[in-house]
């Protein structure tokens, strides 16, 4: 059998909490830039009318504080850009959180021989387990949530802890898999 290495990146879909987290972050900058403004006033109030290159560097320093502030909130906002990379190497699937297209955190790493079944959310014949869970398995979705291909879901073992696992591959990498593991990973009938 040829090497097999694939890569694909799905941006996943912000949620509602995202956005909640995203206005939060706003907020926060606004009321931050206004203490100051209200701090920089109350300062050049206090100072009278004598100490005009004293209100100069307040105001200046102010001005620096409330630029920090929003570049602050900039950066917190990019950190509510999700994707998720597929990296698929032979017989095992990598799966990467990369946040704001700059940190990279390895999520899990599956053995494609320990899937016991693969399909489609969307598969009535097979995702009785993915709708009913068992009790103690863990559920984790790295899925983009955006209605883009289709959502899969893996029941497997990693690290002996049995785990449903949600992604949105590619079907180039779902054959890629099945070539590995045909008994488990159910392709869409027109594939077989």
């Amino acid at each position: 059998m040829n090497d097999v290495f694939m890569e694909y990146l799905v941006k996943k879909k912000k949620t509602t909490a995202d956005m909640l987290k995203i206005a939060a972050i706003i907020l926060g900058a606004v009321i931050v830039s206004l203490v100051i403004l209200f701090l920089m006033l109350a300062a050049a109030v206090s100072m009278g009318g004598t100490a005009n290159e004293w209100r100069s560097m307040v105001f200046g320093i102010g001005m620096l504080l409330v630029a920090g502030a929003w570049y602050g909130a900039y950066l917190l906002m990019n950190f509510c850009n999700i994707e998720y990379e597929y990296i698929l190497t032979n017989n095992e699937l990598d799966i990467d959180k990369v946040l704001a297209k700059k940190g990279r955190k390895h999520l899990i790493t599956i053995d494609i021989h320990n899937i016991n079944l693969m399909a489609r959310t969307d598969d009535d014949q097979y995702n009785s387990v993915y709708k009913n869970p068992p009790s103690g398995v863990r559920v984790v979705n790295y899925s983009a949530m955006n209605g883009v291909g289709f959502t899969y879901f893996m029941d497997c073992t990693v690290e002996d802890e049995r785990m449903l696992v949600l992604f949105q591959p590619t079907q180039k990498m779902i054959d890629a898999m099945w070539k590995f593991n045909p008994q488990a990973i159910k392709r869409p009938k027109e594939q077989d």
